[in-house]
């Protein structure tokens, strides 16, 4: 994942490299970290290079650099970009969240804040990811965001989203290794669930968006929902 850092102060970009850093080592990770002082710079940039996640700063010294202006011609330009909003003025938050800020996080940066928006953003990101198939020799490309579940079959499995069912080659375990763990659950030897498609669950039984029921073994139910809380699911459905 590429993450950029657009904010004139050069310590905050020292301090957010620092943690990004250390959220890597602790998540086994390799991600990218860029750092802008103006965000016309970085706009030109992403004319060319895709960037994933921004943390825009919403004041600059230069008074034309708005955080939010910019965030709003970001959003326009480049919708699948994750932008998280930078400051220490919380009357500013509504116009943000007008703009489709991600999130906000104050200054001075928390790591503890800082992992968690990490972690969000990443799941954020995944769910605008496709999958490509085959189906009768014609080539399907899936939003991840569009998946409920993945069921084993004999010699392969089968995707299901809320309208169709694909057949697949691959195993539900080759599915598990591809996919976040995050995201994707294996609530049974028979299934792997979408935690985003998840609206209720109770007695070891999964309701997802569309009304179907998935089971969820004995074993797995309590990590289940300890992987279900942890999924922030009211962003992504």
């Amino acid at each position: 994942m590429k993450i950029v850092l657009c904010d004139d102060q050069k310590s905050v970009s020292d301090e957010l490299g620092r943690f990004i850093k250390k959220f890597d080592e602790k998540n086994q990770q390799q991600n990218e970290f860029l750092y802008f002082s103006k965000p016309s710079t970085l706009f030109e940039y992403m004319q060319e290079e895709t960037v994933d996640l921004i943390f825009m700063d919403l004041e600059f010294c230069n008074a034309s650099d708005d955080g939010i202006i910019w965030l709003k011609k970001i959003k326009m330009h480049f919708p699948r970009t994750v932008v998280i909003i930078l400051t220490a003025y919380e009357n500013r938050y509504k116009e943000g969240y007008e703009a489709r800020a991600f999130r906000f996080m104050t200054k001075p940066i928390e790591e503890k804040e800082l992992f968690e928006y990490l972690r969000v953003s990443m799941e954020e990101l995944w769910l605008t990811k496709s999958i490509s198939l085959m189906r009768r020799g014609i080539p399907y490309n899936i939003s991840i965001r569009d998946i409920c579940y993945f069921s084993a079959q004999s010699g392969g499995s089968e995707l299901w989203t809320t309208t169709d069912m694909y057949c697949c080659e691959e195993s539900l375990l080759q599915w598990e290794q591809r996919l976040p763990k995050t995201i994707f659950f294996r609530c049974h030897s028979k299934y792997l669930v979408n935690l985003a498609r998840v609206t209720k669950f109770e007695n070891q039984v999964l309701t997802l968006v569309d009304g179907e029921k998935i089971p969820v073994s004995r074993r797995r139910w309590k990590a289940f929902q300890l992987a279900y809380m942890k999924f922030d699911t009211k962003d992504f459905l």
